[in-house]
């Protein structure tokens, strides 16, 4: 993992300091900062899958015990072949004030399910681990494009996480196949499910690249995603309090997300910048995936 971002995180690669420097050129002489249409297509569209399962929701339960919340945040590392693998973090909290046990000597396991693709990984606790009550729970599924060798806990009543190590089992596979899926976490003793949460979707090791022109932003598009999804800009400042942002489009046929820049009203200049992609209006809360180069400024003209 190189890096990674959550919503209370001091300033990454997603949140530096607001663009405004003049750094562009006068008319004319900006052409060799900028790609042609065809370059930016070739090399953002040339990160997606050959094919994938269109994510749509299917997991309608009631959350027991277990509901996904309680925390937003993403890893990100180089790609084989160029590019970048982001990841969102799997988080969930615990239904009951008091927590739920979890640990060694709870006798329990999580099952986490791709919905999308009927896999199941299943984590167990070191028999000689500590047992918590545990408020919250996350999930590195970067690390590698395997699933970790421990969670992230954060017990009732304390400030800070703790690294539960263990062990999965099952289809270890499911966090790497595809980059969307629709993930529901089960919490089971005894062969038995005791709690789950409902569907939520994630994206992981998300294969992508950015290109653009003096007009248009391109960003990959892996065949997994919903055309129904909303896809939005994000441009300086943070995600909560952009300098700007800008909704998107999708191109299935060249595998690329489009954002049209000339649309902007910010002064010439490098910015830093993020594509969120979810549901609803409000997608710095319910984003899938966040995409942010780890260099790399938008460059107004």
């Amino acid at each position: 993992m190189v890096g990674t971002d959550g919503e209370n995180a001091t300033p990454t690669a997603s949140e530096e300091p607001d663009g405004g420097e003049d750094t562009a050129a006068a008319d004319g002489e900006t052409n060799d900062f900028f790609a042609t249409e065809a370059e930016a297509l070739d090399y953002a569209g040339g990160f997606a899958a050959d094919d994938a399962v269109v994510v749509e929701r299917s997991a309608d339960r009631t959350p027991e015990l277990l509901e996904h919340g309680g925390g937003s945040g993403s890893s990100w590392g180089p790609a084989d072949g160029g590019g970048t693998h982001t990841s969102q973090d799997l988080h969930f909290t615990s239904i009951p004030d008091d927590g739920v046990q979890f640990g060694g000597g709870a006798g329990r396991t999580l099952r986490v399910r791709n919905v999308t693709l009927d896999k199941a990984a299943t984590f167990e606790p070191d028999a000689g681990s500590e047992q918590f009550p545990v408020a919250t729970w996350s999930i590195d599924a970067e690390a590698e494009g395997e699933p970790p060798s421990a969670i992230q806990v954060r017990p009732v009543g304390e400030q800070q996480d703790v690294m539960l190590q263990g062990q999965w089992r099952g289809d270890t596979d499911l966090f790497r196949t595809q980059a969307f899926g629709e993930y529901v976490i089960e919490l089971v003793e005894g062969g038995t499910r005791i709690g789950t949460t409902d569907g939520a979707i994630y994206g992981i090791r998300y294969h992508w690249g950015a290109e653009q022109t003096r007009e248009t932003l391109y960003v990959t598009r892996q065949p997994s995603t919903n055309e129904s999804w909303t896809v939005a800009l994000y441009v300086g400042g943070s995600r909560f309090d952009p300098l700007a942002t800008q909704e998107g489009t999708q191109s299935a046929a060249e595998n690329v997300f489009e954002v049209d820049l000339t649309e902007l009203d910010l002064e010439s200049g490098q910015y830093s910048w993020e594509l969120l992609v979810g549901e609803g209006l409000q997608l710095e809360r319910t984003h899938f995936i966040s995409l942010t180069p780890s260099s790399g400024d938008l460059l107004i003209p």
